[in-house]
C-alpha cells in the first residue's frame, strides 16, 4: 500500500514539473512574427527569395496590427468619424491580408498568426488610454503607421522581385495613401 503511495505522489510531482515546464517553454516561445521569419530562413536559399518572403513576413504582421488597432477604435472611440475611419482600416486591412495570405500560401512563405510584442504593448496602451485622450492618440499613432508603411512598400517595389508581390504592393499602396491622408484630416480635426 506504501509502495502505491509513493507511486502516487512521484507521478504527481512529475506531472507537475512538466507542466511547469511547458508553461516556461510557452512564455519563452518566440513570438510569431519570429518563428515565421525562421521558417522562412531555412526554406529559401537565395538571398532575393529570403528578403521577398521577409517583405510578406512584415506586411502580415503590419495588417495584422492595424486590424487590431482599428477594431479597437471602433469600441472605444466615441467619435462616429473615427468609428468609420477605423471601420475602413478593418476592411480594407482585412482584405489585404486575406490577398497576401493567399500569396504566402502559393509561395510556401510562413507568415504571422499573431501581433507582435510590440504591438501588443501598442494596443494596450491605447486600450488604457483616457477616453478624452484616446481619439488624438489613437489618430496619431495610426497615422505614424500609415507614413511608415508607404514609406516601406514604396523601397519594397524596388526591391522585391516576385511579380505577385509586386502586384500586391500596387494594389494596397493606393488604398494605405487613403487611409494616411483620413488620418491626416482627422488628426488635424481633433487636435483644434
Amino acid at each position: 500500500m506504501k509502495a502505491l503511495s509513493y507511486i502516487s505522489i512521484g507521478l504527481f510531482l512529475s506531472m507537475a514539473i512538466l507542466s511547469s515546464c511547458g508553461e516556461s517553454a510557452q512564455r519563452q516561445s518566440p513570438e510569431s512574427k519570429e518563428r515565421a521569419e525562421k521558417q522562412n530562413e531555412a526554406k529559401f536559399n537565395t538571398d532575393t527569395s529570403e528578403h521577398n518572403a521577409q517583405f510578406v513576413v512584415n506586411a502580415a504582421s503590419g495588417n495584422l496590427a492595424e486590424i487590431q488597432l482599428a477594431e479597437l477604435a471602433v469600441q472605444k472611440s466615441p467619435n462616429a468619424e473615427i468609428k468609420e475611419i477605423a471601420k475602413m482600416l478593418v476592411n480594407d486591412h482585412t482584405a489585404a491580408l486575406n490577398d497576401l495570405k493567399t500569396i504566402a500560401s502559393r509561395k510556401n512563405i510562413s507568415i504571422p498568426a499573431e501581433l507582435t510584442d510590440a504591438a501588443k504593448d501598442q494596443l494596450q496602451k491605447l486600450t488604457n488610454e483616457k477616453p478624452t485622450e484616446f481619439d488624438k492618440s489613437w489618430t496619431s499613432q495610426l497615422m505614424e503607421k500609415h507614413q511608415q508603411t508607404i514609406s516601406d512598400y514604396e523601397a519594397a517595389l524596388g526591391t522585391v522581385t516576385d511579380p505577385d508581390i509586386q502586384n500586391w504592393i500596387n494594389i494596397v499602396l493606393p488604398k494605405i495613401r487613403t487611409h494616411h491622408d483620413k488620418l491626416m484630416a482627422m488628426n488635424t480635426r481633433i487636435k483644434k
